[in-house]
């Protein structure tokens, strides 16, 4: 692979990353008012008007990260792979980019419940992501003498998924 393609296919790469958090930010609805999540709105208002495939915004961000990571894909392999697998492995690889950013917020959220950092967008960010996350299997499990272990199934059930779809991946090619 030339050093051109490499270069395309990190900057698409890139770009599936800021379509990911764009997605996860609409899922959990997070506060439209930190200052990274209201830039990457402002980054996304003009692509969404040319790339307006369905009303549904956050089905619309899902199909842009798929296609951006599809056009990745066929760059980097696409004389060695079927278009068809190439789509099913953008699909799967997008899902696991939504679960491991999850995961990571989820650890960050955990740390940063320990110790008491001043106020940064970042950190409000991860802990916003984190605590959304929790919040239904915190329903379910409620915290035993000061222990919360939800982070701790979250964590395990995103494992699980990610090794699913391993799997599957691993079919495809």
């Amino acid at each position: 692979m030339s050093s051109s393609t490499e270069l395309i296919s990190l900057l698409l790469n890139f770009l599936n990353y800021f379509f990911v958090f764009l997605l996860i930010f609409n899922l959990l609805k997070v506060n439209y008012f930190n200052p990274i999540v209201s830039v990457c709105v402002k980054i996304y208002k003009p692509i969404s008007k040319i790339f307006f495939l369905i009303p549904n915004q956050v089905i619309n961000i899902f199909l842009i990260a798929i296609a951006i990571k599809f056009l990745s894909l066929i760059i980097s392999y696409g004389n060695q792979y079927e278009t068809l697998n190439l789509l099913g492995v953008a699909v799967i690889q997008t899902l696991m980019v939504i679960l491991r950013m999850i995961f990571f917020a989820v650890i960050g959220g955990v740390i940063l419940s320990w110790v008491s950092p001043g106020p940064n967008p970042f950190i409000e960010l991860v802990e916003e992501i984190s605590s959304k996350t929790l919040a239904p299997i915190r329903k379910f499990v409620p915290s035993a003498g000061g222990l919360d272990f939800s982070p701790l199934f979250v964590l395990i059930l995103i494992n699980l998924i990610e090794s699913f779809l391993t799997e599957i991946v691993r079919t495809i090619v």
